[in-house]
């Protein structure tokens, strides 16, 4: 981890972090197709993987990607010092109700996609009866 003096002469320690894997985690928790996240971007699916080996990326493009994929990513570069550990229990307890309920989402989303698969199955059956 790197260390750097601050304003006031005191040591604060840099986490060292593995950014291109937790865009990555993130992503592959999303359920989205690559080509998509690679449009959103601005970008091509090659770059996107590039992305994924990267450990350090440009600050633009970390914002645009945690706009993209609805996360903040600059939260795993915060130290001890800038963020106390209460709040980010509870950082943690809401990421994770997020991520349940996206889930609960996909999910109603699929039965939504079936039931109209099945409504469109009926009507074709209706129709061919009565002809």
């Amino acid at each position: 981890m790197p260390t750097i003096l601050t304003e006031n002469a005191e040591m604060m320690t840099i986490p060292d972090v593995q950014i291109g894997e937790k865009v990555q985690q993130v992503f592959e928790s999303r359920n989205m197709k690559l080509a998509d996240l690679a449009d959103k971007l601005g970008t091509v699916r090659q770059n996107v993987y590039r992305i994924f080996k990267k450990q350090d990326l440009d600050t633009g493009l970390l914002t645009r990607i945690s706009e993209v994929l609805d996360h903040n990513f600059f939260h795993y570069y915060r130290t001890e010092e800038s963020g106390g550990n209460s709040g980010n229990q509870e950082f943690e307890a809401t990421k994770l109700q997020l991520e349940l309920a996206r889930k609960e989402i996909d999910y109603l989303k699929k039965i939504i996609h079936l039931m109209e698969e099945k409504a469109r199955l009926l009507q074709d059956v209706e129709v061919r009866q009565g002809l």
